[in-house]
Parts: structure tokens; sequence; C-alpha cells
């Protein structure tokens, strides 16, 4: 399982967006006070297909994907701690 974290106000926001999302996204808890500790089950080859989606679903409502520092910002793959 892949970590990433998203910026949004409370947990049950990033649950709405992501939804039914593909590879398998969904929400583990707070990680600190402005960001959200998510989780997906996605291998490398599905990655390109579906993380586009993901993101997408997110800004929809305002969300966004937070990058760890010292990663590319046109990086596809999701922060990993």
């Amino acid at each position: 399982m892949e970590r990433f974290l998203v910026k949004a106000p409370s947990v049950n926001a990033v649950r709405k967006a992501l939804g039914r999302a593909p590879g398998g996204a969904r929400v583990v808890g707070r990680f600190d006070r402005e960001t959200i500790e998510c989780v997906h089950t996605m291998d490398e080859s599905s990655l390109p297909k579906h993380w586009p989606v993901i993101v997408s679903r997110l800004g929809k409502e305002g969300l966004a994907v937070v990058k760890r520092s010292g990663e590319r910002p046109d990086d596809p793959r999701p922060s990993r701690f």
C-alpha cells in the first residue's frame, strides 16, 4: 500500500471526494491539523491510469494532494513516507 497526503479541512471531505475512486484509495485518518493521510492499492502498471482520476476528484472538491519535500512537482506518483 502506498500512502499520500491530502490538504483538506476534514476527513469526511476527503472520504466524500474519493467516494468509489479507482485503485483502492481510502482514508486512513488525520495526519496533522491540515492534512489527511490516505492509502491506495494500485500497482506500478495501473498507477498512471488511475492516479489522475483520484487527483481530479479531489480537485473538484477543492482539495489537493500535498507533495512531500524533495519530490518533483511533475512526478505522477503519490508521496511515499
